[in-house]
């Protein structure tokens, strides 16, 4: 059982692409290097920027392999992975290929000792390189030392950086290299991805299960990969979407469309019931609260865009759910409805009485759907101006009975007279404005105090 153990590779570490066309979700930089491999056009800089967990030291390796791959007599766009240097090189024990923590050897004297060997020529490897992860932490002495020998290195050495904040970097260093954007991957790619190591790793799971993961990566493959690890110790048997929820300590889906259907029937102890089970089964109220704006993020997405099924991450059986669950609301609604969940996230971090302000969030949800748009309030009120038959007929309802053809008619008739007499109104009233502004009517006023005009019928 110990050897067994000690032999566990971790997921991240057993599924590390080796080449290229294993790197998922990046084809827009991997497809770019291996165009410079094949032409000779590889520079002395790069600097690979993105999230953790999108393959910036990947593909350094991968570049350090091609550059030095022994299957070709120059650089091969696809190495081996067989040859000596390959092997050397993702054993981590080439000792061309140098890999430099920025975090822990950011200062001036570690970046001379690197700049001295630079002059030195390789060992068994065509080109020298050095990787450099989380290069933003050199402190601005280190950048310094470093500018000269980046902008003019020897043919053997190339440097491969990679960041998550770029902008800490110094524009002289950013000048003097190529930079990729490695994006987010994709949910629907890292969802293809898990299913795949899954089948190979020869793993009962089902689909909502990996949907989960794929969602807890959050674009990261190596965060996928280590939830993915932490859910094969959790059960031999068939892993199921419930198992990997409450592991990662969320709200199931269910909860969300019980809360919801309690929102829309405006059934305010059905939501409070809703709310007490989320605590009583001891679920973090922030991540309860962010995984009911994912909620209402992805109804909002239908109401506003058309094909929102191919930009929401949640497995196909839910999206119709989500699709008809988005038919109760108005846009205007659910934008107030993030607006109050985006305002209690910092609240929950400062108070104890989470449970209070949990229900409170939720009873101001229900007044939500009264809400009523500024244009339908104006579109109302132009109507009762004009009579119009569509406002009569809500008149009508409020009092039970269904308006006549008749009775629509008498009303516009007695609205168009009403709106006379108004007006006959405001011009009688501008008239005596007028009069009274006359300068003979304020001597009058003057010689006669009390006077007052009055009108005189025909």
């Amino acid at each position: 059982m110990g050897n067994k153990t000690n032999n566990y590779t971790v997921l991240a570490r057993k599924w590390r692409p080796q080449n290229f066309e294993d790197v998922i979700g990046q084809e827009h930089v991997t497809t770019t290097l291996q165009n410079a491999i094949k032409m000779g056009r590889v520079g002395q800089g790069y600097l690979f920027i993105g999230t953790r967990g999108v393959g910036k030291t990947t593909i350094a390796r991968i570049m350090s392999k091609a550059l030095n791959c022994l299957s070709t007599d120059s650089p091969n766009p696809n190495p081996c992975g067989v040859c000596e240097n390959c092997i050397a090189i993702r054993d981590g024990r080439c000792l061309d290929v140098m890999e430099i923590d920025g975090a822990s050897n950011r200062g001036i004297e570690e970046i001379r000792r690197l700049r001295d060997s630079v002059a030195i020529a390789p060992v068994s490897a065509r080109h020298k390189i050095y990787i450099i992860d989380e290069v933003h932490m050199l402190t601005r002495e280190a950048f310094n030392a470093l500018l000269k020998t980046l902008e003019e290195p020897p043919s053997h050495v190339k440097f491969f950086f990679a960041t998550t904040e770029p902008h800490k970097i110094p524009a002289t260093i950013l000048s003097r290299v190529q930079k990729f954007e490695l994006r987010r991957v994709e949910y629907n790619v890292l969802l293809d991805y898990l299913n795949k190591i899954a089948k190979d790793e020869k793993v009962k799971i089902d689909e909502g299960a990996l949907s989960a993961i794929a969602i807890a990566g959050n674009g990261s493959v190596r965060d996928a990969l280590s939830v993915f690890d932490q859910v094969l110790a959790l059960s031999d048997d068939n892993i199921t979407e419930k198992k990997v929820v409450e592991l990662l300590g969320w709200t199931d889906r269910e909860i969300y469309l019980e809360l919801n259907d309690a929102i829309v029937k405006q059934d305010a102890a059905r939501a409070l019931e809703a709310i007490g089970k989320v605590v009583k089964t001891g679920h973090d109220p922030t991540q309860f609260i962010l995984g009911l704006l994912r909620f209402m993020r992805n109804l909002l997405l239908f109401k506003s865009i058309p094909n929102a099924e191919s930009v929401i991450e949640e497995p196909v059986d839910f999206l119709e759910k989500l699709k008809n669950a988005a038919d109760n609301y108005t846009s205007q609604q659910l934008l107030y409805s993030i607006d109050v969940l985006l305002e209690v996230l910092p609240r929950l971090e400062s108070t104890e009485a989470k449970q209070v302000l949990l229900e409170i969030t939720i009873l101001k949800l229900l007044h939500a759907r009264k809400r009523v748009s500024l244009d339908e309030v104006f579109s109302r009120l132009a109507a009762l101006e004009t009579g119009s038959p569509l406002v009569e007929k809500e008149r009508a309802a409020i009092y039970q009975a269904k308006p006549s053809v008749e009775h629509n008619k008498n009303v516009s008739e007695a609205a168009v007279a009403e709106n006379k007499e108004d007006e006959k109104k405001k011009k009688k009233e501008a008239l005596f404005n007028k009069a009274k502004n006359e300068p003979i009517v304020k001597q009058a006023f003057e010689l006669f105090p009390g006077s007052k005009i009055i009108e005189v019928e025909e």
